[in-house]
């Protein structure tokens, strides 16, 4: 008992006779120099001995229940498209009882009312009544198709994909002296359907590296040259209050050791 209380044996004989003289029973008596249960001893070890395994087995049930529950993540569009979705056999792989279910949007969610278990949100990190946990950073670049791009005209006279609820791409666009008031532009709010337009040839595109890169990789976009000055999008965990429940924190520790805390390149 001592060893598996991690205990000295004194302190293990100091709450038996504790709990002797609490119920005024004697529990345990001393035979030939071993330790046996009284009668007492043994009526109470069963009932107890009954009662613990019971406790346990609603303790199994309820982890159970609660993670064929799986776990519900509300975040970015193209973050669910070109990250989470691809590598989903792999957690599975390793996880195959945890449901996963993705809301890809761009609002933000209420965690706590809403009843989810994790988010994935670009920012500051700063939200209020939440946790954030900063899992990557990437640079923003600007893409284009190849044969869009090999039409030799001026970006100014290349039609572009702009985020409707990102105004600063507009700033961009000034800062490298394309009046965006004078350019062709489609308007995208969803990033996965802004990457899947600019892959069809249909504009330029800002996009962060993480979200473009396999499309890059496959030769379906290339980026353009010249454009360094753009800032990097921080890609943050936001958990509400509190502990996270079991299929949570699996897979945050697994999103963890995919996704370096230093910039993506």
């Amino acid at each position: 008992a001592a060893r598996s209380l991690n205990v000295t044996p004194p302190a293990v004989a100091q709450q038996v006779r504790g709990l002797e003289r609490h119920l005024g029973l004697r529990l345990v008596a001393d035979a030939s120099r071993k330790l046996r249960l009284t009668d007492e001893g043994d009526r109470l070890a069963a009932t107890l001995n009954s009662a613990f395994a019971g406790v346990a087995m609603a303790i199994t049930s309820s982890r159970k229940a609660d993670q064929r529950r799986g776990l519900r993540i509300t975040l970015t569009t193209g973050f669910a498209h070109s990250v989470v979705i691809p590598a989903l056999p792999e957690f599975w792989a390793t996880h195959p009882d945890i449901p996963v279910s993705l809301e890809p949007e761009t609002r933000l969610a209420d965690l706590a009312t809403e009843g989810f278990d994790l988010g994935i949100r670009t920012g500051a990190g700063n939200w209020p009544d939440l946790r954030a946990e900063m899992l990557c950073t990437s640079r923003m670049v600007l893409v284009g198709a190849p044969a869009l791009l090999d039409r030799g005209r001026p970006l100014a006279e290349l039609p572009w994909i702009l985020n409707s609820a990102y105004r600063d791409e507009t700033v961009w666009l000034a800062g490298h002296g394309i009046d965006p008031d004078r350019v062709k532009v489609i308007e995208f709010e969803n990033a996965a359907l802004a990457c899947a337009a600019a892959e069809q040839g249909l504009g330029l595109q800002f996009g962060a590296d993480i979200i473009v890169r396999k499309a890059v990789e496959a030769g379906r976009l290339r980026v353009l040259p010249g454009w360094d000055d753009l800032p990097q999008t921080t890609y943050w965990a936001v958990m509400p209050p509190g502990g996270l429940r079991a299929p949570a924190a699996i897979f945050l520790d697994w999103l963890r050791k995919r996704l370096p805390k230093e910039t993506l390149a």
